[in-house]
């Protein structure tokens, strides 16, 4: 079969589903991650993550990072950070990932949120940030049975009967809204065509 057909498959994902991702991957973790090599303790512990649409900018959503503060200098109990972000899509892993990112701390010191905006920026980028990928294979895979399925048991379109199997599925577009976020999955697949009805082909 030397056919190709590309398919637009739009998927939606809760931002609940995605955050409960991120809170297994950060919550616990310490800023800097304690290592052999060094006996500097840590600045800080994540103790939980949000994450919600953003009325801010087109595109962006909000990470909201609750932390204990560890060290004497900055020493307080819980501090909410909270970072403008954009996400983008690897197709190559399959990940959505962070592309761009504003964060801000509300406390009631001027002085207090430029520190912490300090240590996130110089110290806790590769652990916040960096980790905050999701991985979305099962939703593709999940798509890409989906779309084989409609193959084999051959996809029915205007004159014609479409059967194969799918090539390779990518996202197009990653768009955030208030609620969920909306990826656009294109679908290529390689396939047969048995035209039934020439009459639907024609114009009208």
């Amino acid at each position: 079969m030397e056919n190709f057909v590309k398919i637009q498959v739009p998927v939606t994902i809760s931002y609940p589903a995605l955050e409960s991702v991120l809170q297994k991957q950060l919550v616990g973790e310490y800023i800097p991650k304690p290592s052999e090599d060094t006996d500097s303790n840590p600045y800080a512990q994540i103790l939980d993550v949000g994450l919600a649409g953003s009325s801010a900018g087109a595109g962006d959503i909000i990470l909201k990072v609750r932390i204990r503060i560890l060290r004497t200098i900055l020493k307080r109990d819980n501090v909410d950070l909270y970072v403008q972000a954009t996400p983008s899509y690897d197709n190559a892993t399959q990940q959505v990932y962070i592309r761009r990112f504003n964060m801000q701390a509300q406390t009631s010191s001027r002085f207090y949120n430029s520190s912490l905006e300090v240590l996130v920026n110089k110290v806790a980028y590769n652990q916040i940030i960096q980790k905050a990928r999701v991985n979305l294979s099962e939703i593709i895979t999940g798509e890409l049975i989906k779309a084989n399925g409609m193959l084999e048991a051959g996809m029915e379109l205007k004159g014609l009967k479409l059967t194969g199997a799918v090539e390779e599925v990518r996202v197009q577009d990653i768009m955030p809204k208030s609620n969920r976020l909306f990826l656009n999955l294109e679908v290529q697949a390689k396939v047969e065509v048995d035209v039934f009805d020439l009459s639907e082909l024609l114009p009208a």
